[in-house]
């Protein structure tokens, strides 16, 4: 049997959400009818390389039984199609357009138009390699169903961390695989503090949502990252929903029950769980389909709720309900304590006397840095009393770089004869060095910056760093430099921040790490 027969039978809108995810130059909705359509996702399918490709090995294996079936009247190559341990595998082959049902009589009817494809498919899978695929697309699509959205190279990470794999080759993967795009649309989209055109996944059901979901993440995003058991992903891939969870699983047992159509409700489960939102709504929509008039939904809505608490939301960067008012508890006991620990700082910094003599030295280093390299020429540094550490970033990174070299050139020429003191105190910079520090906890008179090699105690410039970083900040990711000056340990007066959300693991970590760190008061 031909499809072409059966396409009518379709809704157009359900043939053009197929079609758009297996043509990569699909057309307008209202330019393109459903057999032109079907022409198109078969014109795919004529690569049977494609086939395979936009398969599991599931799907592959169901597909070589009905082959074989169609081939063999043997009672021992019998396989019944609708067994419901088929049900995924039959739903999603017959969505990508790769079997049709038939009704009368009952049976599943691979297409006239690719069934030789289907076949070649068959043959030539190598089904190692696929299992690997499949290892992969299962967490990576497991990830995005469970997140909603998310940046590619955020995925790239996670999913090198678990597999092994190269990044690079996960986003070669994500960018080529056509199973993955069957489940997941690419974007790009304009972020302030983060750049142009950041590459996004979409799970493909929350695309309508996804401006929705970005809403929703900025007003509840939690900071920090989910740890997951990777069977998970696995389960989510194939079910959508954790059907180990014995709430879910209860869930979607009595939803079963109900007397309607209770598969046409999912989606909206589904979105409302992502955005984590008020349900009432949800809860009316039930109400209000007319098999359910005379039900009671009282407990059912109890069992619902309890399921939807232990489902993850992308809203809260996938943790669940539940999960979000422990980490909730956390926090307002982390910043009870921090608020119980904190000392207002005093003599915590040089003080401005001081911190003049400091910049002069450190402007008269970073000057000499940008005309020995000659990285701006025109701009002075030394004596300028209107800064702009944005404008100078590369002329800060280049001294750190070369902090050896340029200092010896600069204690050899002097260029703005400095004293005796002033070459000492110059020539104790190259013990200093630039990175990423924790400012972890505020003291009377000192600031604690966490750092693999130990716990720096630090002194502010002009005034105490309590000042301009609040305590309730705390800890502060930073890049910056710390330096030997005269006594103490300074930083160069620039914390440059980062655009994060402490997680409340982040928070203990540190207090833990603080705790076994010997204090530093010299390089």
């Amino acid at each position: 049997m031909k499809m072409k027969t059966e396409i009518n039978s379709f809704r157009k809108d359900f043939v053009y959400d197929q079609y758009s995810r297996i043509v990569l130059n699909f057309k307008k909705y209202d330019k393109i009818t459903k057999t032109k359509m079907l022409e198109a996702i078969y014109q795919v399918y004529q690569d049977y390389t494609n086939i395979i490709d936009i398969c599991t090995t599931r799907e592959l294996k169901f597909l070589k039984k009905v082959l074989l079936a169609e081939q063999s009247d043997e009672d021992d190559l019998y396989f019944d199609p609708f067994d419901k341990k088929y049900d995924w595998e039959r739903e999603i082959l017959h969505d990508k357009f790769l079997i049709f049902c038939g009704i009368h009589p009952r049976k599943i009817y691979l297409p006239e138009e690719i069934k030789d494809k289907i076949a070649l498919a068959v043959k030539n899978t190598h089904w190692k390699k696929q299992k690997q695929n499949d290892e992969l697309n299962e967490i990576i699509v497991g990830y995005c169903k469970m997140q909603g959205s998310a940046f590619l190279h955020v995925i790239c990470q996670m999913a090198a961390g678990i597999t092994g794999i190269k990044e690079e080759n996960i986003w070669q993967h994500m960018m080529m695989n056509k199973l993955f795009n069957y489940y997941v649309i690419i974007i790009s989209r304009d972020y302030e503090t983060i750049g142009q055109k950041i590459p996004i996944a979409i799970y493909q059901d929350y695309y309508n949502i996804f401006d929705e979901l970005e809403i929703e993440r900025k007003k509840q995003g939690l900071g920090g990252n989910k740890e997951i058991d990777i069977s998970v992903y696995k389960t989510l891939f194939y079910n959508d929903f954790d059907i180990h969870n014995p709430k879910i699983k209860k869930f979607l047992t009595e939803l079963k029950k109900l007397p309607f159509y209770w598969s046409e409700c999912l989606f909206d489960i589904k979105a409302f769980a992502m955005l984590n939102i008020d349900r009432t709504p949800l809860k009316e929509a039930f109400r209000e389909v007319p098999a359910l008039q005379n039900t009671d939904l009282t407990n059912f809505f109890k069992v619902m709720d309890a399921a939807m608490d232990e489902m993850p939301s992308g809203a809260l960067n996938g943790f669940t309900p539940n999960e979000a008012k422990n980490i909730k508890v956390r926090e307002i006991m982390q910043n009870y304590k921090r608020k119980q620990e904190y000392i207002k700082q005093q003599n915590a910094c040089i003080g401005p006397k001081e911190a003049k003599v400091f910049y002069k030295l450190y402007f008269g280093l970073l000057d000499f840095t940008n005309q020995f390299y000659r990285i701006k020429p025109e701009y002075k540094i030394y004596h300028n009393k209107e800064i702009n550490t944005y404008e100078i970033e590369e002329i800060i990174e280049k001294f750190w770089q070369e902090k050896t070299t340029i200092i010896s050139e600069f204690i050899e020429a002097n260029p703005f004869n400095f004293n005796q003191e002033e070459l000492n105190l110059t020539r104790e910079f190259e013990k200093g060095f630039q990175d990423v520090f924790i400012i972890a906890k505020y003291e009377l008179e000192y600031t604690a910056l966490l750092h693999p090699k130990g716990l720096f105690m630090v002194k502010g410039l002009n005034g105490n760093i309590d000042e301009l970083i609040p305590y309730q900040s705390l800890p502060y990711p930073t890049k910056t430099a710390i330096i030997p000056f005269k006594n103490y340990l300074v930083y160069d007066g620039i914390l440059m921040g980062f655009n994060v959300k402490n997680s409340v693991d982040f928070v203990d970590m540190v207090e833990k790490d603080v705790e076994g760190k010997e204090k530093k008061y010299y390089l």
